[in-house]
């Protein structure tokens, strides 16, 4: 649908309309519903085996890698800390474990974390397409006196947040939603934060994680 060498007009249509079918239903709700597209959007351009989306899971000193592809034989999966590589598993497109000696623990005073890149190979061996994901090891746990991060008892301390702006609504950039994070972590000396409502922009999310929220 695209020739090289030419320019593409790309159309998007939007329709916000009240529909009886979609959430929220047209009944009272105690916050907005803007319309419109008011997040960043990005075209990806690539070969026709990809890799979809990665998803890590952690036990222990383990890391369970699921991930989504198309058109590949197999793949190369590695964990990352500050220093290297730490581990790496050539596997079938299929869930995988990985191993990580002397785990680094993520704390809100130290959010440590690892890098897990994969690699789809095609049937000669091919690099087709890399993605990487930050990822944590923690062990979470309610005790009835309380809270438990990595064993150790834990005061969790947050607000509700959400990302509306004055003037341009929930149109916050990405210096923005990083913003917020910071000034609740050093600001107001916050170590969790409640999200609402919505889905929560990935820069929000990111900056959270490597704080320490």
């Amino acid at each position: 649908l695209v020739t090289p060498g030419q320019d593409a007009l790309i159309t998007v249509k939007l329709d916000t309309t009240e529909n009886p079918a979609v959430p929220p239903f047209g009944f009272v709700i105690d916050y907005l519903t803007y319309g419109g597209l008011y997040r960043e959007v990005w075209l990806d351009v690539r070969e026709q085996s990809y890799i979809e989306d990665i998803f890590v899971t952690t036990c222990g000193d383990g890391a369970d890698v699921q991930f989504v592809t198309q058109g590949a034989d197999c793949c190369l999966l590695s964990i990352w800390d500050e220093k290297g590589v730490v581990t790496a598993k050539q596997t079938s497109l299929s869930p995988a474990r990985l191993h990580v000696p002397q785990v680094r623990k993520w704390s809100c005073k130290d959010p440590y974390r690892y890098i897990l890149r994969c690699e789809l190979l095609d049937a000669y061996g091919k690099v087709c397409d890399i993605q990487e994901v930050k990822f944590g090891f923690r062990d979470i746990e309610f005790r009835e006196d309380g809270f438990y991060l990595n064993g150790k008892k834990t005061f969790l301390r947050g607000l509700n947040r959400h990302q509306c702006y004055p003037y341009i609504g929930y149109a916050a950039t990405e210096s923005l939603q990083r913003e917020d994070a910071r000034i609740l972590k050093e600001e107001l000396g916050c170590t969790a934060v409640r999200t609402s409502h919505y889905p929560q922009s990935h820069y929000f999310i990111d900056e959270c994680d490597r704080l320490g929220l």
